[in-house]
């Protein structure tokens, strides 16, 4: 069944789910819940800024065990979420790109081939030993090198996403789809991103995929909590609720 063929749906994803973030994670989850039966894509990192890997800790992998349990999917999010691998940025634009529009957390902004297949591979082999389904692949911060688009080609999963759309691997087919995101790290940023947002919304109000991007930060400010919880609500009227992963399935 082709996308426009399907019932409408919103994919909701949380990012950076990791036991550092965890407490802020179960936090939107909590709000999530309470709009209704909504499954969950959860963006995992497997060693989150270096802080500790989640197959070592076990009261984060009995949370994950329970949501799954609820229909969420598990995607891998990159190996650490820090830009930290890659030779320094060259140039201004790279500089505001990796450094300031990012926080130095776009792991794969820059590595080469070999490099993202590695820290991807890492990653897998983590979520393999806790027997954990994996089928997609999201970079930190949707920023991806060549190389890792090429690193991509060798590896099993059936979709990645970038902030403008969602792929169907390895054809790379685009379903052009842009994510609401909310970026909460100063004020002026908060009441830009309610505006942007909800241009947006009303934007993708006919398209066959609204895409809701949550972080744990946003868990730290009522305003970017509302208005997920006040989008997700009008979405569900009209719209099933799908993991990316089973969105893809139906939709090619």
């Amino acid at each position: 069944m082709r996308a426009a063929e399907m019932r409408p749906a919103v994919s909701v994803v949380l990012h950076d789910v990791a036991p550092a973030t965890w407490p802020a994670c179960a936090r939107l989850l909590e709000m999530i819940d309470g709009c209704g039966e909504v499954p969950v894509t959860l963006l995992v990192v497997p060693d989150y800024h270096h802080r500790g890997r989640i197959e070592d800790d076990s009261a984060f992998r009995s949370a994950i065990e329970q949501r799954l349990t609820r229909g969420d999917e598990l995607a891998l999010h990159g190996l650490h979420h820090l830009d930290d691998s890659a030779p320094r940025p060259r140039g201004p634009l790279q500089w505001a790109t990796r450094r300031l529009y990012t926080a130095s957390e776009g792991e794969f902004a820059a590595l080469d081939t070999v490099t993202a297949e590695r820290h991807m591979s890492a990653g897998l082999e983590q979520f393999a030993r806790l027997g954990w389904t994996v089928r997609g692949f999201v970079a930190p911060a949707w920023l991806m090198s060549e190389g890792t688009r090429a690193a991509l080609g060798r590896m099993p999963f059936a979709y990645t996403s970038t902030r403008s759309a969602l792929y169907a691997l390895p054809d790379w087919y685009e379903y052009r789809y842009p994510s609401l995101v909310w970026s909460v790290r100063s004020a002026w940023r908060r009441g830009a991103s309610r505006i942007v947002n909800t241009v947006q919304e009303q934007r993708l109000r006919e398209a066959p995929l609204l895409r809701l991007g949550l972080h744990p930060a946003d868990a730290e400010h009522p305003a970017a909590v509302a208005f997920w919880r006040d989008v997700l609500n009008r979405a569900l009227r009209t719209r099933q609720a799908m993991t990316k992963a089973d969105w893809l399935e139906h939709a090619v």
